[in-house]
């Protein structure tokens, strides 16, 4: 099993737990917020992750760092207490899965689709409309939200992925696909 594959394992239960608070509690649209900052804060300062999964330092020193960080964030207490049995239990180098999975699990509830589009060029806010808009429709969902970004190697087109679901209407794919043919045809 990978890491990337027990990581996940290991993320779902929490992040089922942390959607499940903060539905009991009302308080879905400000965790979703604190997640979202939280994961730009983590994936941004490596140096912070570094620090607080350090097994040479104690708990507590971890505990009131992690504390004076997020002051300023003026996170939910939700999110908060999440954070620290996070700390406690020696997860919170796994925080990126697990607000990952928490913001599917949003979307889901939200008839919300999370789609990655690769391209070769940055789209205008044109094409990302027309995308949007399409992928309503293809899906049903009531809204879309895209992350794109950018592969030169795509060579143009864009490819789409909605869950484990891919579209790949890239240009490099449909070469690949006319050399198959052209190799089976000729052969």
């Amino acid at each position: 099993m990978t890491n990337k594959t027990l990581s996940s394992k290991v993320a779902g239960p929490y992040a089922s737990a942390l959607i499940d608070i903060a539905i009991s509690t009302h308080t879905v649209d400000f965790v979703t917020a604190d997640v979202n900052e939280l994961l730009t804060l983590f994936r941004e300062n490596s140096e912070l992750v570094n620090y607080l999964t350090n097994p040479l330092i104690p708990k507590k020193t971890k505990k009131a760092i992690l504390e004076e960080v997020v002051e300023p964030m003026f996170l939910n207490q939700n999110t908060k207490r999440f954070l620290m049995v996070l700390l406690e239990r020696s997860r919170i180098e796994m925080f990126s899965s697990i607000g990952d999975q928490f913001l599917q699990k949003v979307y889901d509830i939200a008839e919300i689709k999370l789609v990655q589009i690769t391209s070769a060029i940055p789209l205008t806010s044109e094409q990302e409309e027309n995308i949007i808009a399409n992928l309503k429709a293809r899906t049903g969902a009531k809204e879309i939200k895209l992350v794109s970004s950018i592969d030169k190697s795509i060579l143009g087109g864009l490819k789409a992925q909605i869950g484990s679901n891919v579209i790949d209407g890239s240009l490099k794919s449909q070469l690949i696909k006319l050399a198959t043919d052209l190799e089976t045809k000729l052969f």
